[in-house]
């Protein structure tokens, strides 16, 4: 993470988040995934093919490709439909847009209830013994069971976690790094799954951006190695405007 700085003097946190080693697996046609949309297979961030069993190992051999590490479904529509074996880049993405952010979120271990649901704890006296951070009641006497969903000590912490609606301040296309507003789920050197914002307020931002991996055309200039925001203060650097 790191600070950045609007125009208007305003500071910013942001995430870098590098897209590293994805490719496209394989394609899944509308009828077979939900009738609905089609999608694709992405793998990212190559791994040693003696962490594979032989089965996997051979559709990695099919594609011409290193074993992958995490593999995610991305919804697409039928004009970004994207040959398997295909590399993927950053350059997909434009400052100014929305993305939504999944990631793994810190394991804490089993924790009690004031840490794990934030509750308030007994108090300090008053007859109080040994019991100053624990739950207390759950129920009346004759319910004789626990509610499902009680807030009880327990593990916290590993599982999957979104956010929405982040935006993008940066991108740096020669390393291939997004930079997305605030904080985003899992610790550090953690895979995410990066994927334009589905929420209604930005979803029409979404609808011209370029190929999912972005390839100049032959008589068009290459890309600058960083793109910015209109409002980020950055002296010297090109910006470009998302519309």
């Amino acid at each position: 993470m790191m600070p950045l700085w609007t125009k208007d003097g305003r500071k910013h946190v942001v995430t870098l988040l590098q897209v590293q080693d994805c490719h496209v697996l394989k394609y899944i046609s509308k009828e077979d995934h939900n009738g609905k949309m089609a999608a694709l297979t992405v793998g990212g961030k190559t791994v040693s093919r003696f962490r594979k069993p032989a089965s996997v190992l051979k559709f990695y051999q099919q594609l011409g490709l290193p074993p992958k590490e995490k593999v995610k479904i991305f919804h697409v529509t039928d004009n970004a439909v994207i040959k398997p074996g295909t590399p993927l880049y950053a350059a997909h993405f434009r400052p100014g847009q929305y993305v939504d952010v999944t990631g793994k979120t810190i394991g804490k271990g089993f924790q009690g209830v004031m840490k794990r649901w934030g509750f308030k704890g007994q108090p300090a006296t008053h007859g109080q013994t040994k019991t100053h951070r624990r739950p207390g009641a759950i129920s009346t006497g004759d319910v004789a069971r626990v509610w499902p969903g009680t807030k009880l000590p327990g593990r916290m912490g590993n599982v999957d976690r979104t956010s929405f609606g982040l935006r993008v301040w940066r991108v740096n296309t020669k390393h291939n790094i997004i930079y997305v507003n605030g904080s985003v789920p899992g610790h550090k050197n953690g895979l995410v799954k990066v994927r334009d914002s589905n929420l209604p307020a930005y979803r029409d931002l979404g609808k011209h951006l370029p190929f999912p991996t972005y390839f100049p055309d032959a008589d068009g200039e290459e890309l600058p190695e960083d793109l910015y925001d209109d409002s980020v203060w950055q002296p010297g650097a090109p910006s470009v405007s998302f519309a």
